[in-house]
């Protein structure tokens, strides 16, 4: 079984691909987790979740090999696209700026999972004997379904990779890695932050305190909650907080406002419509219709949902494991 000899280990592949069907390698596909937290990787070692990857890249640089590249990974949209071509995702260390997945900053990866990338390009045009890095052959996954994918950050680099993964080839070198940059903190909800806290982006301490400023307090909560320090009380839906509701497990008046917090009008609202007092779909639903793609993403997403945005985005995000 042939993996590069970059990879550090291999991770199960839960027999989640397919044979080429006498079909060369003659490109390699860019993806992103679009996630910056594990979520992306979990997804591809899930065993039930239709997914896998040749190589997986993480915020450390380091290089995972999952499916030998004899086969075809489930990667891009379908065997047309991966039956020759061998594809990389890669973690990200930040998510959309701006309201838009393709802008240059959205989804940011980390300068180490950067030059791996670079490297791991140079390795496969060598041994697959490309000549060089070329737009026919380095291609990003947007190219072949309807998704953002590999992100503004990426997407807007990826001249500029080729050209980096060519002086490779020609026996050239990396450039340094700059030291890293805590990344911007305004727009990003707790949870987000959490996650980049996790993977070591606003370092700790003294200086972790000084990256989140106002919001260290309630970040610092949720990375304990979810270390097993503190509270270990599971992240819970709307729809589960209404049936607890309804239960009589969170009391009535200020005693349930006090108990909900900051999900208080969200669950409120599902318990109304539960018992009629108000139409329209629930948040469940409406997290059914965005993932569908009804509501878009970003700035449209927020003004189509309104009040609704906070809890049916976190309602999407708990499905997806982010």
């Amino acid at each position: 079984m042939t993996f590069s000899s970059l990879i550090s280990r291999t991770v199960p592949h839960h027999n989640k691909y397919s044979l080429r069907q006498g079909n060369p390698i003659i490109r390699l596909i860019q993806h992103h987790h679009a996630a910056s937290s594990d979520a992306g990787v979990n997804r591809l070692l899930d065993p039930n979740a239709q997914a896998s990857a040749t190589y997986i890249i993480l915020t450390s640089g380091e290089i995972l090999g999952q499916v030998p590249e004899e086969f075809r990974p489930w990667t891009t949209s379908g065997f047309e696209f991966d039956k020759n071509a061998i594809t990389i995702e890669v973690q990200n260390i930040s998510g959309q700026v701006n309201g838009d997945d393709s802008d240059p900053n959205s989804w940011k990866i980390s300068d180490a999972a950067y030059n791996s990338i670079v490297k791991l390009l140079a390795d496969v045009a060598k041994r697959h004997n490309f000549g060089a890095i070329s737009m026919g052959n380095y291609r990003g996954h947007r190219e072949f379904a309807q998704t953002a994918c590999p992100g503004g950050y990426l997407w807007s680099r990826m001249a500029k990779t080729r050209a980096a993964a060519n002086a490779l080839v020609q026996g050239g070198t990396l450039p340094a890695i700059s030291a890293p940059v805590a990344p911007p903190v305004k727009n990003k909800s707790v949870w987000q932050l959490a996650d980049e806290v996790l993977a070591g982006l606003h370092g700790s301490g003294e200086a972790r305190k000084k990256s989140l400023g106002s919001l260290y307090n309630a970040v610092q909560a949720e990375v304990n909650r979810r270390s097993g320090i503190g509270p270990a009380a599971q992240v819970k839906s709307v729809a589960q907080l209404a049936d607890e509701v309804l239960a009589g497990k969170h009391g009535s008046g200020e005693a349930r406002k006090a108990s909900l917090g900051g999900q208080y009008n969200a669950v409120q609202a599902e318990i109304n419509r539960r018992l009629g007092a108000t139409g329209g779909p629930s948040i469940s639903q409406l997290a059914d219709a965005v993932i569908r793609g009804q509501y878009g993403s970003g700035e449209a997403r927020k003004a189509a949902l309104g009040n609704n945005y906070t809890a049916v985005q976190a309602e999407v995000n708990r499905r997806y494991g982010v």
